[in-house]
């Protein structure tokens, strides 16, 4: 729970890049998730750290990879190599293969994926009905 506050504030500073997040989440949101996510045995989580500062956060979600990781740390491969370590955590707990459900506009996360040789595997149109 230490890192709950650092990890709202990574999330809400990028939440656009997030499919099912349209706003800033509150605190009480962001805490009722992690908390229902402690008792989900396919929830994993993990802090990136350099130097022992909190630069980005790691989840996997049954086996639906999140990477986030703070603006100032982009672009020096850190995302490549929390990926290498992410995979090899999926393979100790059994997982046979990664997605990354990434939206169009997100592409830095898109650049870190397609390096890793993760292939692009369908199109998903959405349409809003109201």
């Amino acid at each position: 729970m230490s890192d709950w506050d650092y990890i709202m504030r990574l999330r809400n500073k990028s939440y656009e890049n997030f499919y099912l997040q349209d706003k800033p989440l509150t605190k009480k949101e962001h805490y009722a998730y992690l908390k229902k996510q402690k008792t989900n045995l396919k929830f994993f989580n993990w802090m990136i750290l350099k130097n022992e500062k909190e630069i980005g956060y790691v989840r996997l979600l049954e086996n639906d990879v999140s990477v986030i990781i703070d603006k100032k740390f982009q672009d020096k491969n850190i995302g490549t190599y929390t990926l290498k370590l992410l995979e090899m955590e999926a393979k100790k707990i059994g997982l046979k293969k990664l997605v990354a459900l990434i939206l169009i506009k997100n592409k830095q996360s898109k650049k870190i994926f397609l390096k890793n040789d993760y292939k692009l595997k369908q199109w998903w149109f959405e349409k809003e009905i109201i």
